[in-house]
């Protein structure tokens, strides 16, 4: 892929739509009641503070991706292993965002057509924009970014005029106490989505001025953190927190309660189309990280690589679980054993050795 190709703006509309993905679709889980969206904004302001700490080591190796200086930091065997490890990551974690994408589709629209139809055809798309380069994706980001802007205030209105919005449902405020939003802050919602903002350490070499990532990714996180609270708030205060628990995907079964004088109804095809949308730039965004890893580990050109890579990642979406029940499973297992270790343990470590690094520079100048 060719460096310096991806200005401010565009940067920060990849990154706000990463965030909101799928995090406004699927259920991110309710560990903090009817006060999850008041989780929400802490995590987004420990996020903002986790992306900051990450860009310093963007800043040290503004023109490296995250493999790149890892074998700088840690060795040539141990760096690799560590970027091989992040590799693995990123596919894993977009198999993940394709199959919770291609359930919903089946689920909402496409009942009968198996699992593999959809995911190979989602795929086929993602593999097709990401050969065409990372400055088409950034561009493609800006103009989707004001279409799912617009959805969402249409969304607002149309849950307001139909008086789906009860308030009383989200109140008392903190009704069990303090411990249950720390808990939700330290179990889940911190790490997803802000936390999984380390994909971008492989992408911020590739902005016209990388050493803006920081403050870009600091403004992108609070953008998506209030969207993503108001759209926590709107699921509790239409459903009851008991629906929003259960349902699978909570904001399809919100936007489904519009309903204006039997003439404007049944628009969950907004938020399948939300979705289908948020879901790709994650899904492509997982897959460049994974492919510019790759590619500077073996030293082998990112398009020669699309294609096993899309192969791996549809063999793993297919085989990662029997059903949605066991892929939600898996996913709660993966958030409290694999996540941490690269969001928060990798990171430390290379910021730990970007460190010492630093300093021995430091005295062989003196």
């Amino acid at each position: 892929m060719n460096k310096n190709q991806i200005s401010s703006g565009q940067m920060l509309s990849l990154m706000v739509m990463f965030q909101i993905g799928t995090a406004i679709v699927i259920n991110m889980g309710y560990t903090s009641g009817k006060d999850t969206w008041i989780t929400i904004l802490v995590c987004m302001v420990l996020g903002a503070g986790l992306f900051w700490i990450y860009s310093c080591l963007s800043k040290q190796f503004p023109k490296m991706p995250l493999t790149a200086y890892s074998r700088i930091l840690l060795g040539k065997v141990i760096g690799n292993i560590v970027g091989m490890l992040y590799i693995a990551y990123f596919i894993y974690i977009g198999c993940r965002n394709l199959r919770d994408g291609a359930n919903l589709i089946n689920i909402s629209t496409l009942n009968t057509t198996p699992l593999v139809v959809t995911t190979t055809l989602m795929l086929l798309c993602i593999s097709y924009v990401v050969y065409l380069g990372f400055e088409v994706l950034a561009r493609t980001a800006v103009l989707l970014l004001v279409f799912l802007l617009f959805v969402g205030l249409l969304s607002n209105i149309l849950l307001i005029s139909s008086n789906a919005v009860q308030v009383d449902l989200i109140l008392p405020l903190f009704e069990d106490g303090i411990k249950p939003v720390l808990k939700g802050i330290f179990t889940e919602n911190l790490i997803i989505p802000f936390g999984e903002m380390v994909c971008f350490l492989m992408l911020l070499p590739y902005m016209r001025r990388p050493e803006k990532g920081g403050y870009i990714g600091v403004i992108s996180i609070i953008i998506g953190g209030l969207i993503l609270s108001q759209t926590m708030f709107l699921n509790v205060a239409c459903l009851g927190l008991n629906i929003s628990k259960r349902s699978a995907f909570p904001l399809l079964s919100t936007i489904s309660l519009v309903e204006i004088s039997e003439f404007v109804q049944r628009v969950d095809i907004l938020v399948v189309m939300s979705l289908i949308i948020g879901d790709f730039f994650r899904i492509s965004l997982y897959f460049s990280a994974a492919l510019i890893g790759a590619s500077d580990i073996f030293n082998v050109s990112y398009r020669k690589l699309i294609l096993p890579i899309a192969f791996i990642m549809l063999v793993w979406t297919t085989g990662m679980a029997r059903n949605f029940i066991y892929h939600l499973e898996y996913g709660r297992l993966a958030l409290y054993y694999i996540h941490p270790l690269f969001v928060f343990y990798f990171p430390f470590l290379l910021l730990g050795a970007a460190w010492i690094h630093k300093r021995r520079k430091r005295r062989t100048r003196v």
